[in-house]
């Protein structure tokens, strides 16, 4: 037996504040609980993409300053919906009308960003 005193890394989770800079865009936090620096984002206001009685997506400003494993950038950060239907010939027409009027308002979207960056508003 070694007499030798034996050691161990443990990991441990700190809880403290962080106090960071914030972006003017940003309308705060979706919680205050980020695990860990890396998990932060700051995020804008959301936009509901809708077209003809269709929730169709969801669309916000988002950056992480402190990410890791993915970009720093400043993006558009876009989700679907949780839209789901079962539709009869006649419905599908608005739908397909629908999606055509939500790709123009992502085509907006993506220049109000586009004009977002080149102001340097990041």
């Amino acid at each position: 037996m070694s007499t030798e005193p034996r050691t161990a890394q443990v990991d441990v989770h700190v809880i403290k504040s962080l106090e960071i800079d914030e972006p003017d865009w940003c309308i705060g936090h979706r919680d205050d609980l980020a695990q860990f620096k890396a998990d932060i984002t700051h995020y804008g206001p959301e936009t509901v993409i809708s077209a003809n009685g269709f929730d169709l997506f969801n669309a916000r400003l988002g950056q992480s300053p402190f990410a890791d494993r993915d970009t720093r950038d400043l993006v558009l950060y876009i989700e679907q919906t949780q839209f789901t239907a079962s539709l009869n010939p006649d419905e599908v027409e608005p739908l397909a009308d629908a999606l055509v009027q939500a790709a123009a308002a992502l085509r907006a979207l993506g220049q109000e960003f586009a004009a977002i960056l080149a102001r340097g508003d990041q």
